[in-house]
């Protein structure tokens, strides 16, 4: 017997008839379909070592995380040009649908690199919550997350993190400028902390 999902929510078991060295066949025995639990959430990572957001992109997936994307901004110590963006979209791809199985998620988590600074200003002006982590920022994360929501988004800032330009145009956009307390993280482990907190918050763990 094995498993089969669509990464979007239908999983099977299903009974292997046979295998040769291209394909394996099997007959569905069981069928169910699966929905997202809500909120959907959304991490909008800022770029570093891509071996540091390779290990975002597994943890997050893991998680239950729907989708993350990451973005360029005027302290990304890491710079990616289009070649490089194609073969990050390429590899977090495939963690995430490894993260998927190994989690026994039945939903893939999407990925997407090179989004830059506008790109990620405008996905904010349109997410119905949002929450930016920042250094100087005073109110906690749990209290931008007392509205009810469907989705929410929380931006992190990259290794040098946000200039207070930058924070103060996602404020703009909508963004809450939240504290995770008085430590101040790697962008790897802050993305880690800040969402287990959040789905903690809303129930989904723990």
């Amino acid at each position: 017997m094995i498993t089969v999902t669509d990464g979007e929510g239908i999983v099977a078991r299903c009974a292997v008839r046979s295998v040769d060295e291209e394909s394996v066949v099997a007959e569905v025995v069981e069928r169910s379909v699966h929905r997202r639990q809500r909120p959907d959430v959304v991490v909008y990572q800022g770029t570093a070592k891509s071996s540091k957001v390779a290990t975002v992109v597994e943890r997050l997936a893991e998680l239950g995380v729907a989708e993350t994307y990451a973005f360029q901004s005027s302290r990304s110590v890491a710079r990616w040009d289009e070649q490089k963006v194609k073969r990050l979209d390429e590899r977090w791809s495939t963690i995430a649908r490894s993260a998927a199985k190994q989690s026994r998620n039945p939903f893939v988590m999407g990925t997407k690199a090179g989004l830059d600074f506008s790109d990620l200003v405008a996905r904010i002006g349109r997410e119905p919550l949002a929450a930016c982590l920042w250094e100087e920022a005073s109110l906690p994360l749990r209290t931008a997350l007392m509205s009810p929501a469907e989705r929410v988004a929380l931006v992190v800032g990259p290794e040098g993190g946000l200039e207070r330009a930058e924070a103060e145009a996602l404020a703009d956009a909508g963004a809450q400028l939240v504290s995770l307390g008085p430590r101040i993280l790697r962008t790897e482990n802050a993305a880690f902390a800040a969402t287990s907190a959040l789905l903690f918050h809303y129930g989904l763990i723990g």
